[in-house]
């Protein structure tokens, strides 16, 4: 095996757990604006867009460095192939972050957010 292919294999392997912080991330940006929508429509004001804010840009930027380290890696080490192989170790690795992220979040990943219909302030 090649270095480059070793080495792909080891960042794609690095991918699982960033992409699992990355998806919790997420989810914490935005449960702390479906928890915080209470006190901030008090003071006058709203938490919306604070989750979409503080959650998408670590998510993309995660998945752009995986990407971007990846597809090289990938391409010297089995050549158009290994673009293919970049983009589906990049997609693996999401799937799991947030399959982990759901079992952090009970499952409410994606329902988190100011519109949340099952909080209870």
């Amino acid at each position: 095996m090649t270095r480059a292919r070793r080495t792909f294999w080891v960042f794609a392997a690095l991918g699982i757990p960033t992409l699992a912080v990355a998806w919790s991330w997420y989810g914490l940006a935005m449960f702390e604006a479906e928890s915080e929508q209470g006190k901030a429509l008090s003071a006058g004001t709203t938490m919306a867009g604070f989750g979409e804010l503080m959650g998408i840009p670590p998510l993309v930027l995660a998945h752009a460095i995986g990407l971007a380290i990846l597809l090289p890696l990938g391409f010297r080490g089995w050549r158009g192939t290994g673009l293919v192989l970049g983009v589906a170790a990049v997609a693996a690795a999401s799937l799991v972050g947030i399959g982990v992220a759901q079992l952090l979040w009970e499952g409410q990943l994606f329902e988190h957010g100011i519109n949340h219909s099952h909080w209870v302030p």
